[in-house]
């Protein structure tokens, strides 16, 4: 059973919650979906296996968004029980999505792997001081490189983390920052991850 049938199905502002960060995750993933196709071959064993990571750094990403908007609307103890609640839900029913033909076994090594890297994600974008810098602002190529040095933004680590999956290194592709700023800005702009967060608050004890 998927997100979308969940959602439509189930009034429950949680399950809302961890279908957002699904379908967005998925929008966001498919609009890189023609560029990976070029590079690694549509329907190559390769490209599934980069559009998989791409679509899991943008749970991540996404997760984190979640988590800032829960600390900064309900504090650090109730942002604890919605992340104890929501983290569960949305991950079984993502693995199951997309990789419910899978036996049991390999979907519980790629669920192991998906909380460690979860983890990992949620310190490197939490490290990081804003949500949205220009270019000119943030960390920049050369700094990156020459000294390892990390995005000061939570969408510029968004889009380094995604460079490194697909090309190997920090992004110095001025065209692809601003494919990742464009979908990712049309989904913040509507503001709906504020509004779940504390509708999915009150169902939390």
């Amino acid at each position: 059973m998927g997100w979308f049938n969940i959602s439509k199905r189930n009034e429950s502002a949680l399950q809302k919650l961890g279908a957002m960060i699904f379908e967005n995750s998925l929008l966001c993933a498919e609009s890189l979906r023609p560029d990976l196709e070029e590079k690694f071959g549509k329907d190559t064993q390769r490209f599934h296996s980069i559009y998989t990571q791409v679509r899991f750094e943008f749970m991540y990403f996404f997760f984190h968004l979640t988590n800032r908007s829960a600390f900064r609307q309900l504090g650090q103890e109730k942002r604890t029980k919605l992340q104890n609640n929501l983290g569960p839900l949305a991950i079984n029913a993502t693995i199951q999505a997309l990789l419910g033909h899978w036996p049991k076994h390999l979907n519980d090594g790629v669920k192991n792997d998906f909380y460690e890297n979860l983890n990992n994600a949620e310190m490197e974008y939490g490290a990081c001081k804003h949500l949205l810098l220009k270019p000119e602002d943030d960390t920049s190529t050369f700094e990156k490189i020459e000294s390892g040095e990390e995005s000061k933004s939570v969408v510029g680590q968004l889009i380094d983390n995604l460079s490194e999956i697909i090309n190997g290194e920090p992004n110095i592709n001025a065209f692809f920052t601003m494919k990742i700023w464009d979908v990712v800005i049309e989904i913040l702009k509507k503001k709906e991850i504020d509004s779940l967060v504390l509708a999915a608050s009150k169902e939390i004890v």
